[in-house]
């Protein structure tokens, strides 16, 4: 880092960062500009606009994606400055952040599975090893249960326009059986999919439940069906690969590599919110329940109407999805609670009586149980720009 002298004074200059990444991720952005303004550097962002590398770029610091676009692998191989790849290719060519394959994966199945799903598909996009490696993440956990993967494979689509590639995509839906549940590697293979499902006349999430990942703001809300994702924590690897640049331009002793971020857990939205059984007084319950959760009521009281013995639904219940009627509704509750927070600056009183609640004690008790986060911390976690920041509280874990 070079110094100006100003009169008697002598000034550091700021630290020159390029950002070359393969697409516009708007979390990671953040995340690094977070830490970015903290440390005074200035950024050159201007291959995210143009697609162009500067050309004769001076400066201390680069943080790119590797193995996407030919131009920047070539300037990567050549650069004599630090750089830090976000992502999963050319692993040995520069220290590297990326988020955690497997705990995605794992949320994934999980997230799947808590709905009574068994039958699972994997959209395969191309051959990039952050699609194939997720999907083989996936794979294995999904075998731990002993369910097996089937896959649409995209890369055996030769169709030359979109509507083609649409009309390929849905027919290999209608194939799939009913109901399914498919994970596809980010939000934009997942928009892909509702589209093709919906032009084939596939009911989401009923007979087709839809998971992506990245928690894309401009694409999970507005989706045709309102897109679930795993949210990979885009802002943690922005701000970790930014840490990480900074040891190695100061030279400072660095974590054992490669860095694999966490996701802070799935959001729920309708493309996966169902749940898929077979039992009809189980399926009538769960519909009462998801009709009624907003009311101050016990579950018994909802479900009072079920000509069924209350110890017999409960235990069909717990065969067909693997908890309680009461903990249905509560999870219900919960999830209404979780997108709610991460979607909109709604103040606790009025969400606690939206999904049920007696209190506003009473949510934030059932709230922090349930995901191991205070709703305040939630909303930090998941929705920055409504958020102050966050009492210190017990640690962050994944949910479902």
């Amino acid at each position: 880092m070079t110094a100006s002298v100003l009169g008697r004074a002598v000034i550091p200059s700021r630290k020159r960062i390029l950002i070359l990444l393969a697409w516009h991720a708007t979390n990671t952005f953040r995340g690094i500009a977070k830490y970015a303004k903290d440390a005074g550097w200035v950024i050159d962002s201007r291959f995210d606009r143009s697609g162009e590398i500067p050309k004769n770029w001076k400066g201390d610091g680069v943080i790119g994606v590797l193995g996407i676009h030919p131009e920047v692998d070539a300037f990567a191989k050549k650069c004599r400055m630090p750089f830090v790849n976000i992502g999963y290719s050319l692993t040995e060519a520069a220290p590297r952040v990326a988020a955690d394959q497997h705990l995605i994966a794992r949320l994934a199945a999980s997230h799947f599975r808590n709905r009574g799903f068994r039958k699972f598909c994997y959209y395969i996009h191309g051959s990039q090893p952050g699609d194939l490696g997720r999907c083989e993440a996936f794979r294995e956990a999904l075998a731990q249960h002993g369910e097996t993967l089937s896959i649409i494979d995209g890369r055996t689509n030769r169709a030359g326009t979109s509507d083609a590639r649409e009309r390929w995509l849905s027919r290999k839906i209608l194939n799939l059986p009913k109901p399914s549940a498919l994970f596809a590697e980010i939000d934009d293979y997942a928009v892909e999919v509702l589209e093709a499902a919906i032009q084939a006349g596939v009911s989401i999430p009923d007979e087709l439940a839809v998971l992506g990942v990245g928690n894309d703001e401009f694409r999970c809300p507005f989706s045709s069906v309102p897109l679930s994702s795993v949210d990979d924590n885009g802002y943690g690897i922005g701000q970790q690969a930014a840490v990480l640049l900074e040891q190695l331009m100061t030279k400072a002793s660095l974590p054992r590599l490669p860095l694999l971020v966490p996701p802070l857990g799935v959001i729920t939205r309708r493309s996966t919110d169902v749940l898929a059984v077979e039992h009809p007084m189980v399926a009538r319950a769960i519909k009462t329940l998801r009709e009624k959760y907003h009311l101050p009521l016990t579950a018994e009281g909802m479900i009072a109407d079920i000509p069924m013995s209350r110890r017999r639904l409960h235990d069909a219940f717990l065969r067909a999805i693997g908890r309680s009627v009461a903990d249905e509704l509560t999870r219900l509750r919960i999830e209404h609670a979780k997108r709610s927070l991460a979607e909109s600056d709604i103040k606790l009183g009025v969400l606690s009586r939206e999904c049920g609640f007696n209190s506003q004690a009473r949510l934030v008790i059932v709230f922090s149980k349930s995901t191991g986060m205070t709703p305040g911390e939630y909303r930090h976690a998941f929705n920055p720009d409504f958020s102050k920041s966050p009492k210190p509280g017990r640690p962050r874990s994944p949910k479902t």
